[in-house]
């Protein structure tokens, strides 16, 4: 079983992970977008081994501790990100794919590939354990915004409606922010309380998407 706890700050209600194996206690960290000192705390206090960097895309919030956390483990860790320019001045990298697995301790996770957001955006499944990390691709209520460089509205809708909406209902999101009602739910609440998740084609996201800009510029 994966055993998961969040850490909540960085430059917008950023969440952070820590995620580990039950059985092994090998452990990763999901997006390293909050200061260390308490992931650390919770790694030394339970006895967990970190292994690994799981990065969700690589927009400055969600890799602003990264080299932080390298350094405090002397480069043993393996980063897995989508967009290998991002980390060049690490070594120890893993340029992940489109349903490539990672295996942590006895668990795996599948890397799932969800550009719109951004375009090496990433999300990471754990298939047994019924969760998913979404990154900014999808949060509790909506999308992330295709406002920004290296953003594509279709690429998004692609992501969401033929990748992420394909998965189980009960699977649990794991959001990049914590800007929901609540933290996490399941994918089947979320197309039953968000018009974002319930379109009947590209047309009605569009106008979905383009409604909520509109309000943010009230």
């Amino acid at each position: 079983m994966i055993q998961i706890k969040y850490f909540t700050g960085g430059y917008d209600k950023n969440l952070s992970y820590l995620i580990w194996c039950q059985k092994s206690k090998q452990a990763a960290i999901v997006d390293p977008a909050v200061k260390i000192t308490p992931i650390v705390d919770y790694i030394d206090t339970n006895k967990l081994e970190l292994k690994k960097i799981l990065v969700t895309h690589s927009h400055s919030d969600h890799i602003q501790y990264l080299e932080d956390i390298v350094l405090k483990y002397n480069h043993k860790l393996k980063i897995h990100i989508s967009d290998k320019t991002q980390v060049d001045n690490i070594k120890l990298y893993d340029c992940i794919s489109h349903n490539q697995v990672i295996n942590l301790g006895f668990e795996t996770i599948k890397c799932l590939h969800t550009p719109g957001h951004y375009y090496d955006s990433t999300c990471f499944w754990s298939i047994k354990n019924n969760i998913i990390f979404t990154g900014d691709t999808m949060f509790i209520g909506r999308t992330g915004r295709t406002i920004h460089k290296g953003s594509n509205i279709n690429a998004l809708y692609h992501s969401i409606y033929n990748i992420l909406l394909k998965l189980p209902r009960e699977t649990m999101i794991f959001p990049g922010h914590d800007y929901g009602k609540i933290k996490f739910d399941t994918i089947d609440n979320n197309i039953k309380n968000s018009t974002f998740f319930s379109c009947k084609n590209f047309v009605e996201f569009l106008l979905v998407m383009n409604n909520y800009e509109k309000s943010k510029k009230k």
